[in-house]
This record gives structure tokens, C-alpha cells and sequence, in this order.
């Protein structure tokens, strides 16, 4: 499967350099037979849908009576989503190596006496992490913080992890340059991702506030012991900050190649980061003087990533196959009707598309499924309706399921760290949820 997977992504990466219809054909002839052999290993719901969304698919693309050559042109349009995949473990293991997962998680233990202290510590660390770990932070975090309150009860220590960990999450990822739902709706909108930043940078800080306000008063009433606290040296504390703000660096540096590399090549956003990310790490590490030890953990992560991609692999080249045909196809006129009735009122649209996310999100529905079949639907809407304002919209309602979405990857993680239903961790977060898409409607309404 790596050798398989590998040829596929080596002709995408050329295709955005080689402008051939050669090899685009070639690269959706590999993402065909990736498809078919990884099938039969991916998991029941994923086989299930993706069959279901193949099949749709084949239906129009008969329907519309196209040549069967065109075939393998309508199977790439979620390869770059998937190259991203593909090179995220590169970026991880340099967190890992680099040590900076440690440091930043002694944050935890200084000066912290009550657990609104802890609740916005947790979500500052997490939001440190998150960018780069993604889901990998989840687990970190939740052992170090499991130390701090394992003397509170079981349902309390629960709640507290499952809300300081998942909103500290959504904010890394919502102003991550690496976040698919954030770069895929751009995309669709046809913004630079310049214009919308600023907005997303606005919205995380307001977020921010009301969590930590939120938290604080909410948890301030118990105490934490005292052997809890961790009384840090001078030395650690320093090397600490240093840490944190060379981490800080790194990400702002990598936001700058991204968006240097994407002003000089121009070959779209989500290509440009699947581009970057490899030989960044690579250049992080040498800076760093830690490339043999880099090597030495990527490679062996990246080939268990690899692996591991067949579920991603079959459910998103499933939809992509589907989106594409329908975009393209007479039917698209009838799904895009009500859309474009609702944008006469916006903010109709506006809580359609939030109630949508989550909705679907309770259903099973992964919030790509629903935003790559958005994205479909949308494109009369920008005609009428602020692209910017329905940028907004669409990335905090698709984020708000990384909180509450009881089949998102990151609650369901949480649900399995703590043994509890993941239904349950989603009621938790539930009221959140709907604070974060709100306060991204009431800005989007702000900017028509």
C-alpha cells in the first residue's frame, strides 16, 4: 500500500509542476486502483458510505452521457486533501524531536492553585500543540492534566477534560494553516487566504476570552492540592519560554513560506501546503541540529501513517468522485435553488448552514463529506452574498463539530482517553458548539 500510495501522491506532486494531461489521467487512473485495494481494509461505515457516494456518482456520470475516458478526471479532485495526510507526519515528528511537546507541557504545572486556573492553562497549551501534534496533542495533554485533578471526582475531572481540551484544540486548528476544513472553504470561496486571516485571527481571540471567562468561573471553586504544583527552577523556566516562543516562531515562519511559495508559484493554497511541508521539517530540523534523530522517528511514523490512510483514502476519493460529477452535472440546479432563495435573508442562510453542520454531524457525517458537498451547492450563493461573510460561516460551522460532533475523530478520541460515550462528551460541549458557530454568524452578518 505505501508503494501504491506513494506513486499516487509522486504524480500529483509533479502534475503542479509538469502542466500535463498525461499525467493527470495517470494520477486518476492511481487514485481509482487506490480506491479498489483499499476497500477491502478500510472499516464497514467508511466502505459503506464511499460505495454509496461511488455509485451516485457512476449514475451521473452515465446519465450526463460522458466518455468513460473522462473517467479518472473526476477521481482527483480530493488528492490534494489527501496529499495532505499523506505529509502531515512529517511536520508532527519534528514537535516530537525537537522537544517541544514537553517543554510546552510544563506549563501545566506552574503556578496554578485552582482549576479555573488549570481550565485556561489547558486550552493555551492545547492551542500551542494543536497546530502542529493535531490529534496527537489529545492524549498528551490529557496525561498531564489527569496528574493535576486525580484526586477530584471521576465525572468532574471528566467534564473538565473533555472542555478544556476540545476548545483549546479548535482554536489551534482554526487559525492553522494546515486545517482542511479552514482551506477548503476558503478555496471554494475563491478568497486569498490573506483576507480572511484577519478575521479568523479576530474571531480565535474573541473565543478565546469568552472560554477562558467561561472556564474560570465555572471550575475557580475547587482547589487543587498542593502537591500539585510544581515549583519550576529558574533554568527550566527559562528554557521553557524559549520553547514556547521558538515554537511560536516556526509556526509564523511556516505561515510565511506558505504564503510566499503560493504568491510566486500560484498554484493554489491547499497544493502549496502539501508542497512545503516536507522540506520545512526537514530545514526545522537541520536549524535545530536534530536531522539524524528526525529522520530516524519520521520515517518509521510516517510509513504507520501511510498505512493507516485507507479509511481517509476510500471515504474521500468516494465524495470527491461524487462532488465532482454533480458539480458538473444538470442536477446541481435543483440543489442549489434553496441556497440561492435563502441568500436573500442572509441570516437564514446563515443558521441553515450552522444548524446543517451540526446536524449532519449527529447523524455520522463528517464535516468534510458536508462541506465538500457544500462547496458543490454554493457557488451561485457568492453572487449574491459577501464571500468573506460565508467564508466565516462555513469554517466556524464545520469547526464547531470538532467539539461536539459525536463521530468527529477528536471528540470520539476524547470519549475513548476518558471511557465515556462519546454522545456524552459531545452534550458537554454541546452549548459551546453553538456559541462558537453563533459569534462566527453575528461577525459574518457584520461584514455584509
Amino acid at each position: 500500500m505505501i508503494i501504491l500510495y506513494s506513486l499516487l501522491f509522486l504524480f500529483y506532486f509533479v502534475s503542479l509542476i509538469v502542466d500535463s494531461s498525461w499525467i493527470t489521467t495517470g494520477t486518476g487512473i492511481l487514485a481509482i486502483v487506490a480506491w479498489i485495494f483499499s476497500i477491502k481494509g478500510s472499516s464497514l461505515l467508511f466502505r459503506v458510505i464511499s460505495i454509496l457516494f461511488v455509485g451516485i456518482g457512476v449514475l451521473v456520470f452515465f446519465v450526463e452521457g460522458r466518455s468513460i475516458t473522462e473517467l479518472p478526471l473526476y477521481m482527483t479532485s480530493m488528492v490534494p486533501l489527501l496529499a495532505i495526510f499523506y505529509v502531515l507526519p512529517f511536520i508532527n515528528s519534528i514537535i516530537i524531536v525537537g522537544r517541544y511537546d514537553q517543554q510546552v507541557s510544563k506549563l501545566l504545572k506552574v503556578r496554578i492553585h485552582n482549576m479555573g486556573q488549570l481550565f485556561s492553562r489547558t486550552s493555551m497549551v492545547t492551542f500551542l500543540l494543536g497546530g502542529f501534534l493535531n490529534l496527537a496533542t489529545l492524549p498528551l495533554v490529557k496525561a498531564v492534566i489527569q496528574k493535576n485533578i486525580s484526586h477530584m471526582a471521576e465525572d468532574l475531572r471528566n467534564k473538565f477534560i473533555s472542555r478544556a481540551m476540545l476548545r483549546g484544540y479548535v482554536f489551534s486548528i482554526i487559525i492553522s494553516p494546515m486545517e482542511l476544513l479552514v482551506i477548503l472553504t476558503i478555496e471554494s470561496t475563491h478568497l486569498p487566504y490573506l483576507d480572511v486571516l484577519p478575521w479568523l485571527i479576530l474571531f480565535t481571540f474573541i473565543l478565546i476570552v469568552l472560554n477562558w471567562l467561561i472556564g474560570y468561573f465555572s471550575f475557580k471553586k475547587f482547589e487543587l492540592t498542593e502537591g500539585n504544583q510544581a515549583i519550576e527552577s529558574k533554568s527550566a523556566k527559562k528554557q521553557m519560554k524559549q520553547k514556547v516562543l521558538s515554537l511560536v516562531f516556526y509556526l509564523v515562519l511556516f505561515m510565511i513560506v506558505i504564503l510566499s511559495v503560493n504568491h510566486f508559484l500560484d498554484m493554489g493554497f491547499l497544493q502549496t501546503i502539501a508542497f512545503v511541508i516536507v522540506p520545512f521539517s526537514f530545514l526545522w530540523a537541520i536549524s535545530i541540529k536534530r536531522l539524524k534523530s528526525y529522520v530516524t522517528f519520521a520515517i518509521p511514523l510516517w510509513k504507520k501513517r501511510t498505512i493507516g490512510l485507507k479509511d481517509n483514502l476510500v471515504l474521500f476519493l468516494g465524495v470527491g468522485f461524487f462532488t465532482s460529477n454533480l458539480g458538473d452535472s444538470s442536477f446541481i440546479d435543483y440543489l442549489q435553488e434553496p441556497f440561492t432563495q435563502l441568500s436573500q435573508y442572509p441570516v437564514f442562510l446563515f443558521l441553515f448552514i450552522q444548524v446543517l453542520f451540526l446536524g449532519l454531524a449527529l447523524s455520522g457525517f463528517h464535516p468534510l463529506v458536508t462541506l465538500s458537498i457544500l462547496m458543490a451547492i454554493v457557488e451561485p450563493v457568492l453572487q449574491l452574498v459577501n464571500p468573506l461573510s460565508l467564508s466565516l460561516v462555513m469554517i466556524t460551522s464545520a469547526l464547531s463539530t470538532t467539539i461536539a460532533g459525536p463521530f468527529n475523530v477528536s471528540v470520539s478520541i476524547t470519549g475513548d482517553l476518558l471511557h465515556v460515550n462519546s454522545y456524552k462528551v459531545s452534550l458537554w460541549n454541546m452549548g459551546f458548539a453553538f456559541l462558537f458557530s453563533g459569534v462566527g454568524t453575528i461577525m459574518a452578518l457584520c461584514l455584509l
